[in-house]
């Protein structure tokens, strides 16, 4: 009955799986989505991702965006935000309810404008904005996604600017120990408020110029846009001070709008006669005459100026040199550009005129020209100025290369390199730490990297007798992998690390590489590596056996000294190397060994002789090259006590036995010990024998009265018995 029951069960459960199998089948084909996590819309950017913006004004950026998947998107909210909250110069909004679009169908765009508000001090450079979307399915899902652009500020004016005008010397010129004035004027000449502005004098000295009974600086609290701030400074020249031209320099401090910090100098110059009365001659350049017009490649312009002397004394040696400014080569004389005059006189003028013309290498831009004019006085001293002039010059054809190298800078993969590593120490010895500091570096002009992976390989033979390997560094508290966010164009990241060096490994410079893993503002993927060389050292050991030298000699007497040694540490000791310093006669003064390896051992035996009296200072060096090529010495000093040899007097009576027995000292203490020698051995004899005769004795009387004890009957059976043993021993013999 079970069995039946339990046959019509299996036979419905299989009649179920037929029915419903198709059904599931046929459901996939009517309905393509079943689960509703799948359906997830794409919103990317289509447009970008490059805007540029103006500093100082409101901008509108229009943003596309497209739904890339196929399936809707619903209740889309776009909310920005930025990577470096604290130095991001501009805000940005959306103009009304932009930043939420109601709904977007699959492979749709839709169009959003962004306000972005930018500082007039903004810096010139690329910023990234973040995007973040959160959306919606059809089947109300939440999904998210984002998407990074950058906004380029190109700022020429952003800093506060300014410019010292109507600077004079009053006096022009003075003598020492009189007094003169600068005076000027600070002129704001931006539209950026100067704030905290700080003028201060440089370049002064007690017994050369100083402030005349006054401070060295002056402060004022803000300098308008287009304001000008007078200032004055008394001075007075030293006593003692020689004539010539002593510079000062004023240099101004200020901050802008945004609290940011500037500094900028200029010099100025004091005339002082000293205690002569020689006048002094002074070179102006007047009536310069500048190219209004634009030039282009080889074609020549001019510029002519006269130079006046407005001193009082004669100038000498005067030179003039011209040359063009900016990139090397883009505009060059056609003329001589070095102009000499042997003599100007007071008052006297010199007209100067060149020739100019830009070059291939030239951009469409305008290009200064530099005038240095060099001169002497009657003494001699030397005195240097110069002046700027300016020309366009027009280039379309280099523009076009220029615009070309952009585009094709801008096509090209961006690039991580390590622009800057410092090791701490330089050398790292083994079984240590150190500290390594790397400069990360988005080497490309406009393209940002994102999802940086970085890690380090460092595997490596530990010991130079094994086949195994294993990392020569390892990191300190920390994983071998390490991520960053993003790195904007030319940006820099510094990351500093503590590796470990293990024990046992060999003392050379090691190639640590550095792998990186990123993406572009694309999501292309990229790889790169950087090397890195690392500097180890390994331990060095030689031990030496403990060895001393006599504290007192006579002279001319040898001296010998020997050890062991050993190399104990994990490398080869090359040149070793053992010598004796001192003033000392030697054969082996220097002891060349060559190279212990790890491990061995050797043995060193060296004499030498004093060569002078009273303390003479004895030193055994022992000195070897590291792995590294490092000489190291280990030096043992003695003092030897030197004393004189025993006097003559002292050995005549020994001479004079020698001299009656005809015998030497030698053989008169050989025959002392021979007869020694017979004697002790005639008494060890004597001894012996001696002994020998009591045993016998006390053996005969224990034999005697052992007989007297024996009956006589017993007496008549050994007379009785054969004088022959079964032996063949004589029985008389044994009683």
């Amino acid at each position: 009955m079970t069995k039946k029951i339990t046959s019509i069960f299996l036979t419905l459960f299989i009649l179920l799986q037929m029915i419903t199998l198709p059904a599931t089948v046929f459901a996939e084909d009517d309905d393509e989505i079943i689960n509703p996590n799948a359906a997830q819309p794409e919103i990317i950017l289509i447009n970008g991702p490059v805007y540029e913006v103006t500093p100082g004004k409101t901008n509108t950026i229009k943003i596309k965006l497209r739904n890339g998947s196929a399936y809707g998107a619903k209740a889309i909210v776009i909310q920005p935000t930025f990577t470096d909250i604290d130095n991001t110069p501009f805000t940005v909004g959306f103009a009304g309810e932009e930043n939420r679009i109601s709904s977007l169908a699959p492979r749709s765009e839709t169009e959003i404008e962004l306000t972005v508000d930018v500082e007039r001090t903004a810096a010139t450079k690329n910023y990234p904005v973040t995007l973040n979307y959160s959306y919606f399915n059809t089947y109300n899902i939440k999904f998210t996604g984002k998407d990074t652009i950058y906004l380029k500020v190109n700022n020429l004016s952003g800093e506060p600017d300014f410019k010292f005008e109507n600077v004079v010397v009053t006096p022009s010129e003075i003598e020492a120990g009189e007094t003169t004035t600068i005076s000027g004027e600070i002129v704001n000449n931006n539209f950026i408020t100067m704030h905290e502005v700080n003028l201060t004098l440089e370049g002064l000295s007690s017994d050369g110029i100083s402030v005349n009974n006054s401070l060295d600086s002056q402060n004022f609290s803000r300098i308008a846009a287009g304001a000008t701030q007078q200032f004055s400074f008394p001075l007075i020249a030293g006593k003692e001070i020689a004539g010539g031209t002593y510079p000062i320099t004023l240099k101004i401090s200020y901050k802008d709008d945004a609290g940011r910090s500037y500094d900028k100098s200029q010099n100025y110059y004091i005339n002082v006669g000293g205690s002569s009365s020689t006048e002094k001659p002074s070179l102006e350049i007047r009536n310069m005459t500048e190219p209004t017009d634009t030039y282009a490649v080889n074609q020549n312009f001019e510029i002519s100026f006269d130079l006046v002397n407005i001193g009082e004394g004669e100038a000498k040696n005067i030179k003039v040199s011209a040359s063009g400014m900016g990139e090397s080569g883009a505009v060059v004389p056609k003329s001589t550009s070095i102009k000499n005059v042997k003599v100007l006189t007071p008052n006297e003028t010199s007209h100067f005129s060149f020739t100019f013309a830009g070059t291939s290498s030239a951009s469409t831009q305008n290009y200064p020209i530099e005038f240095t004019i060099e001169y002497e006085n009657e003494a001699g001293t030397a005195t240097t100025f110069k002046q700027y002039a300016g020309v366009n010059v027009s280039n379309p054809k280099k523009d076009k290369e220029d615009e070309k190298d952009e585009e094709d800078e801008k096509k090209s993969k961006p690039k991580i390199i390590v622009s800057d590593y410092i090791c701490d120490p330089l050398i790292v010895m083994a079984g240590n730490e150190f500290d390594l500091t790397m400069t990360l570096m988005n080497s490309h002009k406009y393209k940002s990297v994102h999802n940086i992976k970085m890690f380090l390989t460092m595997a490596e033979e530990t010991t130079s007798d094994t086949a195994k390997t294993g990392n020569i560094f390892t990191p300190v508290d920390s994983s071998n992998t390490f991520y960053f966010d993003d790195i904007v164009p030319k940006g820099k990241v510094d990351k500093a690390l503590r590796l470990y060096v293990v024990p046992d490994a060999q003392p050379k410079t090691y190639t640590l590489t550095v792998n990186f893993e990123y993406e572009d503002q694309d999501g292309n993927e990229y790889t790169s590596q950087e090397l890195l060389g690392i500097n180890v050292k390994q331990v060095t050991q030689l031990d030496i056996d403990d060895y001393t030298l006599p504290q007192q000699i006579e002279m001319g007497m040898p001296v010998t000294v020997n050890f062991s040694y050993y190399n104990t540490g994990k490398v080869t000791l090359n040149n070793l190397m053992i010598r004796i310093e001192g003033d000392v006669e030697t054969e082996n003064r220097n002891t060349y060994i060559g190279n212990l390896e790890s491990g061995s051992s050797d043995y060193y035996e060296a004499s030498f002789t004093p060569t002078s009296m009273g303390k003479v200072p004895v030193s055994i060096v022992v000195s070897y090259d590291d792995a590294s090529g490092e000489t190291i010495e280990e030096k043992r000093d003695f003092i030897l006590n030197v004393i004189e040899p025993m006097p003559m007097e002292d050995m005549m009576g020994m001479e004079d036995m020698e001299g009656k027995s005809g015998i030497s000292k030698p053989i008169i203490i050989s025959i002392v010990v021979g007869i020694l020698i017979i004697i002790l051995i005639i008494a060890i004899v004597m001894i012996v024998k001696h002994k020998k005769k009591k045993a016998e004795e006390a053996f005969l009387a224990a034999e005697e009265e052992e007989y007297d004890d024996f009956a006589p009957e017993d007496v008549d059976y050994y007379e009785q018995m054969p004088n022959k043993d079964t032996q063949g021993r004589d029985n008389n013999e044994r009683f």
